[in-house]
């Protein structure tokens, strides 16, 4: 599979691939995965025992190494690795609410803006606590 020839080795009965990617960017532009997270999340809090809407959300990043091949890239001067940031808003149990991925030599104070799509999809949070690289301004106001 590393190779890429896998797809070749899988049963004639199997789609093409391009019909299979066809299909995979068609449900991302429809929006499907993230409706289908927030109907996840939703779901295991009830089963956690907690209201289905979030009230308190978690901001956190991440740096991760990668290679620039497809999507965002940039360097990252604090952990001197060349990759991608991860900007989670999460809920109390851990459960993702919105995730963004921004170049690497974003700073974190700046990847705020990333995670505002998550908010308005959540309209019931009335707080988030972010982590402690967040000394912007901004933080304070929303």
């Amino acid at each position: 599979m590393r190779t890429g020839g896998g797809w070749r080795a899988l049963p004639a009965s199997f789609p093409p691939w391009r019909t299979v990617y066809g299909w995979f960017r068609r449900w991302i532009e429809s929006g499907l995965f993230e409706s289908l997270m927030r109907a996840l999340a939703r779901r295991q809090r009830r089963r956690c025992g907690r209201r289905p809407t979030p009230r308190l959300a978690i901001i956190d990043k991440q740096s991760v190494q990668c290679f620039g091949v497809r999507g965002p890239c940039g360097y990252d001067g604090a952990k001197k690795l060349v990759g991608r940031k991860r900007v989670a808003l999460v809920d109390a149990e851990g459960h993702f609410l919105a995730l963004v991925v921004v170049p690497a030599n974003v700073l974190d104070r700046d990847t705020l803006p990333a995670v505002d799509a998550g908010k308005e999809k959540w309209p019931s949070l009335r707080l988030a606590l972010p982590d402690g690289a967040f000394t912007a301004e901004r933080v304070q106001e929303s």
